[in-house]
């Protein structure tokens, strides 16, 4: 009889199990306690056996019913967890706002079997809405007044709650630390029973973790943009230190020469020192020239407006055409060229790889000393073609190697380097749009190599394609 009292009370509740204990004592006493078939009973000690039968059905009742509340509402919390879970496990895997706004009302809308709307506070602090899970033309001047009523008090208010219970949704404040971030709203065709206690304490935690995700996600754009800010006077600063250094110093130069050659019209300079006048002039505008490239060059890589004209070309030739555009400083110095034999041509555009060398050149005779030797090499290794430009002289410390190819990064340095710390920066892009790579190493003569590589292209070797027997035959 007790399995019938948990059965009753595990299916139906305390109740049926009341009855069940009733109706297991009134059969009790018609069919086995004497007199038989008669609701009269001869001996009153089974009046305390059918107390007890009551009393059992009613405890096991009630305990049976206590448990299945406590089942049911584990379940409900270990899906209120899972939900709570799996929105914080989405929305710390985006760092966008909308993002986080389409992650807050797919969760939340999925977990409610409801419609979500998102309100968020544009540029004059007036809310509008950001994003919803279908709603059409539900948020009207009423319920955009409840809305903006939450938002300014940072309390709910709407169905299901005492302020402002005739409002079709129930609205919640996205509240931080640093004030409300935002309203969630939400709406669902059950109105009042759909929001209880345990609904709103879940809605609740919702807003919480998508308050915590809306400011995390401002603060770190508003990071953003003070980074920038502090990079871009870094780089204004920087820039107008080099302006000042390597621009008025070949300026300088230019003047002085110029002005010796016209100021003192009595004086009649020899050959020899009109020509090194003149070598001043030149070098100066040269390397004025370089200076106004590289900016331009720089610009045109973060802007994005870079466009390679690639073509097929002769890595050797632009060696050559580099080496000469250096003129004077760099025929006084011994150079050591390799160029492996049988080289391909590679498809590049000509011009930026011939800047690119000429920058590294520039650099290795910026950082090198005097009369030292200049290697350059070029060899193939396996589908690219690796170009390397060393030097001896002071080393790289192993934490600046990958610092090199920084804008505006100048090593410290004994010897007088000028320069704006762009030239690695640009040879770093240009052969990164190529689809090549750059790093520099230090080599076991006390100086650098920089190596560069560019992809080969097998479609087309420098080598005229061989023709089939019918064309030699009419050749």
């Amino acid at each position: 009889m007790c399995e019938d009292f948990l059965s009753s009370a595990a299916r139906w509740g305390t109740l049926p199990a009341i009855a069940t204990g009733l109706m297991g004592t009134i059969a009790f006493d018609l069919f086995f306690v004497p007199p038989i078939f008669k609701f009269t009973v001869a001996d009153l000690r089974y009046l305390i056996s059918f107390a007890i039968f009551m009393l059992v059905g009613l405890i096991t009742g009630t305990l049976s019913d206590r448990l299945k509340k406590q089942v049911n509402y584990s379940r409900q919390r270990e899906s209120s967890i899972s939900a709570l879970y799996s929105l914080s496990r989405d929305i710390a895997a985006v760092d966008n706002l909308d993002a986080v706004l389409d992650c807050i009302v797919s969760n939340v809308s999925k977990t409610l079997e409801g419609q979500v709307m998102l309100l968020l506070p544009n540029e004059k602090a007036q809310l509008v809405l950001r994003k919803d899970s279908g709603l059409k033309n539900f948020l009207d001047n009423s319920e955009l007044s409840v809305a903006t009523w939450v938002y300014e008090r940072g309390l709910k208010a709407g169905n299901g709650t005492e302020t402002l219970g005739t409002a079709k949704a129930l609205y919640l404040p996205l509240s931080t630390e640093q004030g409300t971030q935002g309203v969630l709203g939400i709406y669902s065709n059950e109105r009042k029973e759909q929001f209880d206690s345990e609904r709103i304490r879940l809605l609740e935690a919702f807003t919480g973790l998508a308050a915590m995700a809306i400011n995390r996600v401002k603060l770190a754009e508003q990071a953003r943009e003070s980074l920038s800010l502090v990079e871009s006077e870094r780089l204004r600063t920087a820039l107008f230190n080099s302006l000042s250094h390597d621009l008025r110093t070949p300026l300088a130069s230019i003047i002085g020469a110029v002005t010796g050659l016209l100021e003192d019209r009595n004086v009649v300079y020899s050959p020899e020192v009109r020509k090194e006048l003149l070598k001043t002039i030149l070098h100066g505008a040269e390397r004025m020239n370089r200076f106004i490239s590289n900016l331009l060059d720089m610009a045109r890589l973060e802007s994005g407006m870079l466009r390679l004209n690639k073509e097929w070309c002769d890595l050797q030739d632009i060696i050559g055409v580099a080496i000469n555009r250096l003129g004077d400083a760099l025929t006084r110095r011994p150079l050591d060229i390799d160029i492996q034999e049988g080289l391909p041509l590679v498809q590049a555009d000509g011009i930026l790889i011939e800047q690119v060398l000429i920058n590294l050149l520039d650099n290795a005779l910026k950082y090198s000393e005097a009369a030292s030797k200049i290697m350059i090499a070029i060899r193939q290794q396996g589908k690219q073609l690796e170009i390397v430009v060393a030097n001896r002289g002071h080393s790289i410390p192993e934490a600046d190697l990958s610092k090199v190819f920084d804008k505006f990064y100048r090593l410290s340095s004994p010897l007088q380097v000028s320069g704006t710390g762009l030239g690695l920066a640009i040879c770093k892009g240009l052969i990164e749009a190529h689809g090549g790579e750059i790093w520099a190493e230090n080599n076991k003569l006390g100086g650098v190599t920089i190596t560069f590589t560019l992809p080969k292209t097998d479609q087309f070797l420098g080598v005229v394609p061989e023709m089939n027997k019918g064309e030699q035959d009419g050749k």
